[in-house]
């Protein structure tokens, strides 16, 4: 499900549950509770005072069953329509039921205003997900078969699967395997996966392996490895790209210079989690610290250049 389909899915839940918390929201739309809170962030911005919370993480509608008669009269409901349609136009069919007049124009508005150019989703076979969330719900161990970055066919015995993952326009499955590398986590793209068997044992919950998932910023980022941080000075030709977005969740500016030029961090525990980016944006971005990084990223520059020749 994409943002605009699980704000939907909320709004019917409210309509029919006194309370609903992000744990067991998340349960349901098979994600993090990150994703959920900022799901929630949405729909708080469009009922305002009508969302309630009642206790830490948790929510209620006041007047749920007068949800829609709210919207109705309420003065963001054109503003909630856009945001749906700018996903789908095809989503508001949810509320033509309620005889909305101001959705056809709200479609006419998006189709003339907006052009939505997203990076292309991995196509996913639907059929190869439900073993995969059967042993997600029942802890069960499985056996895989996979095709690593070499095509060769590898097997996982007895692994533990934890999450479906979505990152980076991908589907991954988010598994310990007993592999000794990385402590044996490991992001396994789910189209590359030929075989899931499942397994009679199971297997006790993996909560560190769980808060990894949620706090992660890049599938580069080692599992359960200290961190350090990268300090970058960005110069002022690009310097807004990175006021307005944050390329990594960690990202933080912590100068800003007269000359329009910006000092930028970021926590990490990869390297690679932070050079395709230095790289992208060079000559306009250059790395303070740490000397590593530095060297390393010399290394792979003059490694280029030598293929130039």
């Amino acid at each position: 499900m994409n943002q605009a389909q699980r704000v939907l899915k909320l709004l019917t839940l409210f309509q029919k549950h006194d309370r609903l918390c992000t744990s067991q929201i998340a349960e349901m739309f098979d994600t993090n509770t990150r994703t959920v809170q900022r799901d929630m962030e949405i729909l708080a911005g469009f009922l305002g005072d009508k969302l309630l919370n009642p206790s830490r993480g948790c929510y209620a509608l006041q007047n749920r069953k007068e949800l829609f008669s709210y919207l109705k009269n309420d003065v963001k409901l054109k503003e909630f329509f856009e945001f749906i349609a700018l996903f789908d136009t095809k989503l508001l069919c949810v509320f033509e039921a309620h005889q909305f007049p101001i959705i056809e124009q709200v479609k006419k508005d998006v189709a003339t205003l907006y052009h939505i150019a997203e990076k292309p989703i991995e196509h996913l076979d639907t059929d190869k997900l439900e073993p995969i969330k059967e042993a997600i719900r029942s802890h069960r161990r499985a056996t895989v078969r996979y095709t690593d970055r070499d095509t060769k066919t590898k097997r996982f015995d007895n692994i533990k699967p934890i999450k479906i993952v979505f990152a980076e326009g991908n589907w991954y499955l988010a598994a310990v395997t007993q592999e000794e590398e990385n402590d044996g986590f490991k992001f396994l793209r789910i189209n590359f996966i030929k075989e899931f068997k499942l397994l009679p044992n199971t297997f006790q919950r993996e909560f560190d392996a769980e808060r990894f998932i949620e706090r992660f910023q890049s599938l580069f980022q080692n599992y359960d490895v200290p961190t350090y941080e990268v300090t970058l000075e960005i110069d002022r030709f690009i310097a807004r790209y990175f006021q307005v977005k944050k390329f990594l969740k960690s990202q933080e500016i912590v100068e800003e210079k007269p000359n329009g030029d910006i000092i930028v961090t970021y926590t990490i525990n990869n390297e690679m989690e932070i050079l395709p980016l230095i790289k992208k944006w060079i000559p306009h971005i250059r790395i303070l610290s740490p000397e590593p990084l530095r060297k390393r990223m010399r290394e792979d520059l003059n490694h280029y250049l030598s293929t130039l020749e």
